[in-house]
């Protein structure tokens, strides 16, 4: 009888146990053959891969393994070629001489460098009949009339130099005009440049025909014509940037990258309308033009230092994929099964909404040693644990209980945090009060205590912002002086403001008695957007300010609020680029419907220093012109700078290393980091090892 009890009381326990056996069992039997693949755990399926929206976390990842951009960084944030090979930059200058004779012995001048002035170098001179083109290396200030000083005045023609600009195509407009013109003779000379300019060389009586040439505009003023007599003038000239995109690259599908998928790709991107609108980053543009499959000429109206950044960030695409026409349907679709330039190329998607990558044998960074990369779901603990073990996970998105374990048992997995990519802000509208009182934006700052509002989760940690720019960033000395926790000095700038607090209300009112309050528009979509709102809201009813906070879609917030401006504050996160150039984010200019200044800001000093940072090229100049741009920002509080976030993940301990392809055929090996440049630029060369455990660690795991 007591044999029978034991037995009763034990089978529960058997059965248990011969449950996780099974499971156990079970778990390894279902992992999929995946030999020396890199293995990562997701928690989330792995969405759109596109590279024209923002994304963060494990598709972010797979995404940039997947597409490649024009020009890298370097671990020291530098630029550096890649699908652009080379860039030169160029003055063309285009010479209408008196006579053939006069040509030819200005070309012989130029070519002998007789007539090039200090510190001009040639790129080439050609000669047609009369005109002389004269290509200089560059865009000096003040180089086309250094250049001309040296031409003997003899040999120069003597014409009347106007200039026709319209708002769309010229040339059909032009012809027309031409068409019926009576005084066209004294068009000697006609040059177009890109598709919105033409050049009017004249002679004889040339009040007649500019008067006509008026006349005739007047009458078509939807063309906006702009008619500048530029006086007595034998030469026009051009600045050109040169690209020449590496002969090597190509596609996943083996077609080239060309010139077209450039142009293609620039449309795309500067259109109205554009899910990416990069139209105020390419303002320099005036035209592009193809010159073969491998060079791009590109025709500029300004010469920024920083023209190379929008290139950079600028995502090319394969217009050859999109030869039926690009719409929605088409984009989509493509990004369903995108093909890219990156080191790795998507093989299949999973069930589970995991992906399968392959190393791209054709990749111009070289061949990734690691051949194949998967990323899949383990539903729970238990399983990623079978998995460690197992040797088959390698690097984890983590869920809490996950890093709860592994906070628990230090050794197994190693934590990697990456740089912090993300800014969290409260964009005001300083165009309305009250927040247009600059005194009450710094208040506001001061009255928030971030050890209170920030915190870590398992997949992202939050710290204060310190920079306007990445960190790290070469030409950035100091950061941000951002206003400190303080909320008495909050209190008495609301005093000062004239906001007083009222005891019977509970809050702050103004003179007339109204109560200091705004909205704060935030993402419904976005929990901890909506967490850090609340917070912040709780935090400002300390010094008497009445918040409430305001959950909308995204959809709702673009169209609604942002583009009409129709908010007090917008709880906002956008990823911090590693350009220097914040024209489009901060300048007067950029305040129109269209452009990325969302607050309204209209500082003088602000749009000198963000003009000096598009265009100074002397690294000192530069870096001073960052640091007081921090402090100008600091001290206007455009917004007020949440936090800045920063991805998580945990690798398998010694389970990866890094292995750079050096060129030429071997490769250089080194532990994984982050680096200066962050996660993107050492993920490509992460190779797995094979697992090595300790007799402890596999206790761990449960062996």
């Amino acid at each position: 009888m007591f044999g029978l009890r034991v037995l009763f009381y034990l089978s529960p326990l058997a059965l248990v146990f011969a449950a996780v056996t099974l499971f156990l069992q079970v778990g390894r039997l279902q992992l999929p053959d995946i030999g020396d693949a890199m293995t990562g755990s997701i928690r989330e399926s792995i969405g759109p891969l596109n590279p024209i929206v923002p994304v963060t976390g494990v598709t972010r990842e797979v995404r940039d393994l997947i597409f490649d951009p024009l020009l890298i960084r370097d671990d020291d944030l530098r630029l550096r070629s890649h699908l652009i090979d080379t860039w030169q930059k160029q003055t063309v200058v285009t010479i209408r001489c008196s006579s053939e004779e006069a040509a030819g012995e200005t070309e012989a001048r130029f070519r002998s460098g007789e007539w090039l002035a200090e510190g001009q170098k040639l790129i080439g001179v050609d000669r047609l009949d009369s005109v002389v083109s004269v290509a200089l290396d560059g865009f000096e200030k003040g180089g086309v009339k250094k250049l001309m000083r040296q031409v003997r005045p003899e040999y120069q023609g003597d014409y009347l130099l106007v200039r026709l600009t319209l708002n769309h195509s010229i040339r059909e407009s032009f012809a027309t005009f031409l068409g019926g013109s009576v005084e066209k003779t004294q068009i000697k000379m006609l040059d177009y440049e890109g598709d919105r300019i033409a050049y009017l060389f004249l002679k004889g009586e040339t009040d007649l025909f500019l008067r006509e040439l008026q006349l005739y505009y007047e009458s078509n003023m939807v063309l906006d014509p702009q008619i500048d007599v530029m006086g007595q003038q034998c030469h026009t000239s051009s600045q050109e940037l040169i690209l020449h995109l590496k002969e090597t690259a190509k596609w996943h599908d083996g077609e080239p990258v060309t010139a077209d998928d450039l142009v293609f790709s620039y449309n795309v991107m500067t259109r109205p309308g554009s899910p990416l609108p990069l139209a105020s980053s390419f303002q320099f543009v005036e035209s592009i033009f193809v010159v073969d499959k491998r060079h791009l000429r590109v025709t500029c109206q300004s010469t920024p230092a920083t023209m190379m950044e929008s290139w950079e960030k600028l995502p090319v695409l394969p217009s050859h994929r999109f030869s039926d026409g690009y719409t929605d349907e088409t984009l989509k679709a493509f990004f369903d099964n995108p093909v890219g330039t990156g080191p790795y190329r998507l093989q299949r998607r999973l069930p589970d909404g995991g992906v399968v990558l392959e190393a791209f044998p054709d990749y111009i960074g070289g061949l990734p040693k690691q051949q194949r990369i998967v990323y899949r779901k383990f539903e729970s603990l238990e399983s990623k644990l079978l998995a460690l073990r197992s040797g088959v996970i390698d690097m984890l998105e983590p869920d809490s209980r996950f890093q709860d374990w592994a906070l628990r048992n230090p050794g197994t997995v190693r934590q990697i945090r990456c740089l912090p990519r993300i800014q969290h802000l409260v964009a005001w509208n300083l165009q309305a009060a009250p927040l247009n009182d600059v005194e009450v934006r710094l208040a506001l700052a001061e009255a928030v205590d971030l050890k209170a509002v920030l915190r870590d989760s398992a997949t992202s940690f939050q710290q204060p912002v310190d920079s306007l720019f990445f960190p790290g960033s070469p030409f950035v000395s100091g950061s941000m002086p951002l206003p400190l926790y303080d909320p008495r000095s909050a209190e008495r700038r609301l005093d000062e403001a004239g906001f007083r607090f009222n005891e019977e209300k509970g809050a702050r009112v103004d003179e007339q008695g109204e109560t200091l309050a705004f909205d704060l528009v935030v993402n419904e979509a976005n929990g901890e957007q909506v967490r850090l709102a609340e917070a912040l809201a709780e935090q400002w009813s300390g010094v008497g300010v009445v918040v409430a906070v305001k959950e909308l879609s995204w959809k709702e917030i673009l169209t609604d609020r942002l583009a009409t401006r129709n908010f007090d504050g917008i709880l906002l996160s956008w990823e911090v680029p590693k350009e220097r150039d914040r024209y489009s984010t901060l300048h007067s200019d950029a305040i129109n419907e269209g452009g990325g200044n969302l607050f309204g800001l209209r500082n003088q000093i602000v749009d000198e220093l963000l003009t000096k940072l598009r265009d100074e090229t002397d690294e000192a100049s530069v870096a001073a012109a960052a640091d007081q741009l921090q402090e100008e920002v600091a001290e206007l509080q455009p917004c007020f700078f949440v936090c800045e976030s920063g991805r998580i993940l945990w690798i398998r301990s010694r389970s990866v290393e890094v292995a750079r392809p050096k060129g030429d055929g071997t490769y250089s090996v080194a532990e994984p980091g982050i680096g200066k440049a962050g996660l993107e630029s050492v993920r490509p060369w992460w190779v797995r090892r094979a697992p090595e455990w300790t007799d402890e660690e596999r206790q761990l795991l449960g062996e």
